[in-house]
């Protein structure tokens, strides 16, 4: 398969920096998941840059290359249809089947990690053996996970999760547990619910209808904020009554009412509402 005919591809690493130029100095506008595909718009360097297209959210930006499985539409779709496992622990590690070393190679020594893996990746899985799932990534790369870092039939409450996440910093870009901005902890959080949103909070306001002044806000509802005269610039995950999740230095839950300690009185006049989804 010629390079320039291909125009799709698969995320391959757990985290692929998506910026706004063809340099690592660059902005970093997102990042793409392991698992996720996209759209391949043009190429840079002999293909050492990629200018994609995320069909997850169509974001579009430049990554390295190297983080990226070129796939004729036929693997595309080959690779959707069988990767339905998802990671839900915030992160975790993809062993070598014990006694296997790297590329294969028998070892005496622990079973080796093929790839590190964060919330929401997506990967090949096949049945259960004594707590252990074999897996295969986007690369062909094979291993094994604990059971427990798989998603089951059951979404966790979104509570549960949240609190999973709880204390994650905040990075501008980010869409893992290694860092999240406040739109991307919304948009992955709710995913897992089975609610899809746009990537930025301006876009996810746009998407959700506001509730009517003096509407209570019901769990998983959306709360947005902005300075005077500017688009909505962060966005929090309602909890119930006054309280919110969001990612401000880093995942925390605050609180509307000021008399509360969790209040963060600096945002408060930036209140714009509460929202559904």
């Amino acid at each position: 398969m010629r390079l320039a005919s291909v125009r799709h591809a698969v995320v391959s690493l757990p985290a692929l920096d998506l910026r706004i130029e063809p340099r690592h100095a660059s902005e970093l506008r997102s990042q793409l998941l392991l698992g996720e595909t996209v759209a391949i718009l043009s190429t840079r360097d002999g293909a050492a840059w990629m200018r994609v297209r995320n069909e997850a959210d169509d974001y579009v930006g430049w990554v390295r290359g190297w983080g990226l499985v070129p796939a004729s539409p036929t693997r595309v779709a080959r690779w959707k249809r069988l990767a339905t496992a998802r990671i839900c622990a915030p992160i975790a590690l993809v062993r070598t089947v014990g006694g296997a070393g790297v590329a294969g190679a028998r070892s005496r020594g622990p079973a080796a990690t093929v790839s590190p893996v964060f919330f929401g990746n997506r990967l090949i899985a096949g049945r259960t053996r004594r707590g252990w799932v074999p897996v295969e990534l986007p690369d062909g790369r094979r291993g094994r996970i604990a059971r427990s870092a798989l998603a089951g039939s059951r979404r966790p409450r979104l509570e549960a999760r949240v609190a999973s996440l709880m204390g994650t910093p905040y990075l501008w870009g980010g869409r893992t547990p290694a860092g999240y901005d406040c739109s991307a902890f919304v948009q992955q959080v709710l995913l897992e619910q089975g609610v899809r949103l746009p990537r930025d909070a301006r876009d996810q306001c746009r998407a959700a209808a506001r509730l009517p002044r003096g509407s209570r806000p019901r769990l998983g509802d959306l709360v947005f904020f902005r300075r005077p005269r500017e688009a909505p610039s962060h966005v929090g995950l309602s909890l119930g009554g006054d309280f919110f999740a969001h990612c401000r230095g880093r995942v925390a839950v605050a609180s509307l009412d000021m008399s509360n300690p969790l209040c963060d009185k600096d945002l408060l006049p930036q209140f714009m509402g509460w929202y559904r989804p």
